[in-house]
């Protein structure tokens, strides 16, 4: 093909990925349901039947784990993006059935137990037995060298952080390859300036499971938080070292290849490696505040103050208009929308302290020593926040309107081998996402493929990932970038 074909094919891709609005808040609540229907099937399964084989983790049981996890998500992003209502009934439906049919009926005596179980909560804070802090904290495959120096109990891992976790990782890879072809609905790509799309929602719950987990170290040792600025600042520095390197190899190898770019997005030069680079160095200055007040308030303060900034003082304009004379205003899109980012970490971090302990309000007690877990509380905390989340949406909205079970039990029962295996290495896990995309791109013409055979490059490229997760897991690889 010409260099003219070239110009014109690359221009086609950009446009094919710019302009768009987005689309309803419940559809993407519907395909991001898929996973969890899915990992309700895999867990009435995984309870109740032989189907998976984790003795000896063979072949067959990632082949599985794939097709029941993975594959539905696939489909539900593109061929089955308008059903995604009922292939969440069809698998609960099957969940439910899986259960009735092969879940042990309890006995009377068991019921009697259960019966006599089922307070709010059992036994009291005096009596449960005391542990130092290091047994409050869950191990979720985190990037830490004291992970060796802590001896963590299986009964004190969170397997819902670890769905959550690699559930977010799923969607993200599927979305960044699927977006490039004709089979993946315009509404769940990036929008381009008001609106919500699935993929915006990937880039937001990319940041804040990282700052979920991001609370552990405060957890371990409560002194971290009053240390010398300088001392945190050169942690934060060798933190995001190899972030801000990715940014830059990333950048000079798309503009080495002459690859496509969605400018509009972050920028000329700015891409999301760099945002995720920055984020330690602004938390870490962040912490000079925690003497005074939560994580959660300074991120609140800074998207209030950047919401002001875009209304009243001329910021939006500028985003969406400035011409990109300078360095400043050419990545104006990725450096301003990066306050966004650093909002939702910070959020995420405050409620990192009460996901990560057993006891949620471990951080409040001045008695921090507790060993029982206290599901009920956490499903509380969380409750009344997604309830303040969505009364401050709708409170919003209407303002525009008028303006214009016992997850602490064994660990591998109750979290899929291929959620285990990306979450040990998720940041590379996403590097070599985006290696085979920009492979994909530039080895065929994507928007002109057929939807049958965008499905399958998508689920063998999905099929990929998957499986050097796994491989990288069983050789006990875990590598930091």
């Amino acid at each position: 093909m010409d260099d003219f074909d070239e110009i014109a094919y690359k221009k086609e891709k950009e446009d094919w990925v710019t302009g768009h609005s987005g689309g309803s808040t419940w559809e993407i609540n519907s395909v991001c349901g898929v996973l969890l229907s899915s990992y309700i099937i895999w867990s009435a399964l995984s309870k109740y039947t032989k189907s998976f084989n984790y003795t000896t983790n063979n072949t067959g049981t990632l082949i599985l784990e794939f097709i029941i996890i993975v594959l539905p998500s696939v489909l539900a992003c593109t061929i089955l993006s308008s059903y995604t209502f009922f292939i969440n009934a069809l698998f609960l439906s099957l969940s439910i059935f899986v259960n009735y049919k092969f879940a042990p009926k309890p006995s009377i005596e068991e019921q009697e137990k259960l019966k006599k179980r089922s307070k709010w909560e059992k036994g009291s804070d005096d009596e449960e037995e005391k542990d130092g802090l290091e047994g409050l904290i869950i191990k979720e495959g985190l990037d830490d060298d004291e992970n060796s120096k802590i001896k963590i109990e299986r009964s004190q891992i969170k397997p819902f952080l670890s769905i959550y976790r690699a559930s977010m990782m799923i969607l993200t890879c599927i979305s960044i390859l699927a977006v490039d072809f004709f089979v993946f609905p315009r509404r769940f790509a990036k929008v381009e300036t008001f609106g919500t799309s699935l993929m915006d929602l990937g880039v937001g719950s990319f940041v804040f499971s990282s700052g979920i987990v991001a609370a552990r170290p405060f957890l371990k040792k409560p002194e971290n938080r009053f240390k010398s600025l300088k001392g945190q600042l050169f942690k934060a520095v060798k933190q995001a070292f190899p972030l801000l390197l990715l940014g830059f190899i990333r950048l000079i190898m798309v503009k080495g290849v002459d690859y496509q770019e969605h400018v509009t997005e972050y920028g000329v030069h700015w891409n999301f490696f760099f945002t995720l680079g920055f984020l330690p160095i602004f938390v870490t200055l962040c912490r000079a505040l925690q003497k005074y007040t939560r994580f959660s308030i300074v991120g609140l303060f800074i998207a209030v103050f950047y919401q002001i900034a875009l209304w009243e003082f001329g910021l939006e304009d500028y985003i969406q208009h400035a011409p990109r004379t300078n360095l400043i205003s050419a990545n104006k899109e990725g450096i301003f929308s990066f306050w966004g980012y650093l909002s939702i970490f910070l959020f995420a971090l405050d409620i990192g302290h009460y996901i990560l302990p057993l006891d949620p309000y471990y951080t409040l007690r001045p008695n921090r020593q507790t060993k029982k877990p206290k599901p009920k509380k956490l499903v509380m905390i969380l409750f009344s926040w997604s309830i303040l989340f969505w009364l401050g949406f709708l409170i919003v909205t209407l303002f525009e309107l008028y303006y214009f079970k016992n997850y602490w039990k064994s660990y591998e029962k109750t979290v899929p081998n291929l959620a285990e295996a990306i979450n040990s290495n998720g940041l590379l896990i996403f590097l070599v996402a985006n290696l085979l995309t920009g492979f994909i791109n530039l080895s065929i013409r994507t928007i002109y493929t057929s939807s049958l055979v965008a499905e399958i490059i998508i689920i063998g490229y999905m099929f990929i990932i998957i499986s050097f997760s796994i491989l990288l897991k069983k050789l006990g690889l875990r590598l930091k970038l």
